[in-house]
């Protein structure tokens, strides 16, 4: 696929570098990411996949959270996903990498006990967002559980205002018109839930295939 199919992290690719360190600065480090861990709870061995998983963040939470599950995690940049690398080497935590498009997920049918994915949606062009969902979909096991964590509706005037001058440079438009959990509903995920809220701008989505 064309480097169009989707959005490099903080949209402008020369700022990859600086990408976990920004989320720090705003109160999205390790605590943050083991508390959205936190809103699973898989058996050990489950096998999990963590889709646009950028510089690594969840995926890792995860495995520090349960240790004993399988995490395979795609991304379609290979930036990142070197910095992801060297974050899973220095912790020895055997998450599997691999260059990969949402919309387009190189596993097989009913493979994962839960799919994760924090902060990708926004990045997955429109028309192609959709197809990401029925992808992640297509890879769950029955019963299998479907995580999302990224912008939401708005939860009051100030994150109306900010998400609203946001949307000129990170495409979360949609997501402020409840979006996510339209299109789970959409693609027949059940038990469709926001669950939580961050800082009154991020939401957490749940739901079961």
């Amino acid at each position: 696929m064309r480097k169009i199919d989707y959005t490099k992290a903080l949209t402008i690719g020369f700022l990859t570098p600086c990408y976990d360190f920004l989320q720090k600065l705003i109160g999205m480090g390790d605590v943050f990411y083991l508390d959205i861990a936190s809103y699973i709870a898989p058996k050990n061995q489950a096998e999990i996949l963590d889709v646009g998983t950028g510089t690594g963040n969840l995926a890792i939470a995860v495995k520090r959270k349960y240790p004993k599950v399988r995490i395979d995690a795609i991304d379609p940049d290979e930036r990142v996903l070197k910095i992801a690398d060297k974050k899973i080497k220095e912790r020895k935590f055997g998450i599997k990498l691999k260059k990969a498009y949402a919309q387009q997920i190189p596993f097989g049918d009913n493979h994962f006990d839960f799919v994760v994915s924090s902060f990708a949606i926004h990045h997955i062009p429109r028309a192609l967002r959709r197809q990401a969902f029925s992808e992640m979909k297509r890879v769950l096991k029955k019963k299998g559980i479907i995580l999302i964590v990224d912008f939401g509706v708005p939860k009051n005037l100030f994150t109306k205002v900010f998400t609203y001058f946001l949307s000129f440079l990170e495409d979360v438009g949609l997501n402020r018109k409840n979006f996510i959990f339209n299109v789970l509903k959409e693609t027949d995920f059940r038990d469709v839930k926001e669950v939580g809220s961050k800082f009154g701008i991020f939401s957490v989505y749940l739901g079961k295939k």
